[in-house]
């Protein structure tokens, strides 16, 4: 009976892990992003691309100057995506809504809070 139970328990969280796994790869790839009220050139638009370590969420956001900053704290759940970055010894927060390959939600900075929409960037198969 034992032996039993602690299959079905190993089956269960293995489906559960499943189910999890699927639900982050909603977000998992690149997005563009805009924050037209970014007071800094360059932190108005660029690019977050968010990727899957060791069943963890991690990311970077890539601004249009060039810059590439590491995400801290990256979790989705039930459609929100939270994260945190340094940008000139400021932590600065995000919480996004995702639905249908586009997001938007307010980026907190110390100045105050701000918009942020975006979109998941569909890469075209190469012709062959």
């Amino acid at each position: 009976m034992k032996k039993l139970v602690m299959l079905v328990c190993f089956f269960v969280a293995g489906i559960a892990q499943e189910v999890l796994s699927s639900e982050k790869q909603k977000v998992v790839g690149e997005w563009a992003y805009d924050a037209p009220m970014a007071e800094a050139y360059g932190y108005d638009r660029g690019t977050i691309v968010i990727s899957e370590k060791d069943g963890k969420l991690a990311g970077e956001a890539k601004f249009s100057d060039g810059c590439k900053i590491d995400l801290k704290n990256v979790v989705f759940e039930e459609d929100v995506l939270k994260f945190g970055l340094y940008i000139d010894y400021d932590y600065i927060s995000v919480k996004v809504t995702v639905k249908d390959n586009k997001f938007d939600g307010t980026v907190s900075t110390p100045d105050g809070d701000m918009n942020v929409t975006g979109k998941k960037v569909i890469k075209k198969a190469k012709k062959l």
